[in-house]
C-alpha cells in the first residue's frame, strides 16, 4: 500500500514538473494535471492539499536531486578555487540536461510562491537545509583572498552568469562546451576574489 502511495505521489509530481515547467503555474488546471498523471482529480487532493502546496512539493523534489547531486560533486582535496570550478561546471551540465527542472526553478524563485522562500533565505546567514560541504559556497565561507559581500550579492555573482548560460544554450543561443563552462567558472572566482595591484 505504501509502495502505492509513493508511487501515484511520484506520478503526480513528475506531471505537474512536466506542466508547469511548460506552461506556468497559472496556466496548468487540475483537471490537466490529472490527465497527464493518469489519476482522477480527487486522487491529486489525497496527497497534496491544494495547488500551493503541490507546488512546493514539486519545488523540494527538483531542490533535493540538485543539492544532492552538487553535494557529490564536493571533493575535499581540492582548493576553494578548484571546488568551485567545479561545483559550477557540474551545475551547468546538470541544468541543461534538465531543462523542465531548470525552467521550473526559474519559475518558482521569481513568483510569489519563490520570493517568499527567498525572503526566508535572505533573512537567515546560515540555511541549515544547505549540507556542510556547500554551505561555504552558499553563504560565502570561503578563504581569506575572498571579498566580503553580503551573501545575496555573492549568490548572485556565482549562479547568476551560470543560470544566464543555460538559460542561452536552451534557447539555442549558444552551443555549450567544456571550455566555456570552465571559462565562465573562472571568470566567477576572479569577480570573487580580491585582487593585489
Amino acid at each position: 500500500m505504501e509502495t502505492h502511495t509513493k508511487n501515484k505521489s511520484d506520478q503526480i509530481l513528475k506531471a505537474a514538473l512536466h506542466l508547469f515547467a511548460e506552461n506556468g503555474f497559472h496556466s496548468a488546471p487540475m483537471s490537466r494535471l490529472a490527465q497527464m498523471a493518469g489519476v482522477g482529480v480527487g486522487s491529486i487532493y489525497r496527497y497534496f492539499r491544494d495547488k500551493n502546496q503541490l507546488v512546493h512539493a514539486v519545488f523540494e523534489h527538483v531542490d533535493q536531486a540538485l543539492t544532492t547531486m552538487l553535494a557529490a560533486s564536493f571533493d575535499p582535496d581540492l582548493s576553494d578555487r578548484d571546488q568551485l570550478i567545479r561545483m559550477l561546471t557540474h551545475l551547468i551540465y546538470y541544468l541543461h540536461s534538465h531543462p523542465r527542472e531548470f525552467r521550473f526553478l526559474e519559475q518558482y524563485y521569481y513568483s510569489p510562491y519563490g520570493l517568499e522562500k527567498k525572503r526566508g533565505k535572505l533573512l537567515q546567514e546560515n540555511n541549515q537545509n544547505v549540507p556542510e560541504p556547500l554551505r561555504k559556497f552558499f553563504f560565502g565561507e570561503l578563504d581569506g583572498s575572498v571579498k566580503k559581500l553580503p551573501w545575496p550579492v555573492y549568490q548572485a555573482l556565482i549562479f547568476g552568469p551560470a543560470t544566464f548560460l543555460v538559460r542561452d544554450s536552451l534557447a539555442g543561443l549558444v552551443t555549450l562546451n567544456d571550455d566555456m563552462v570552465q571559462s565562465l567558472a573562472r571568470a566567477c572566482w576572479d569577480a570573487l576574489t580580491i585582487k593585489e595591484f
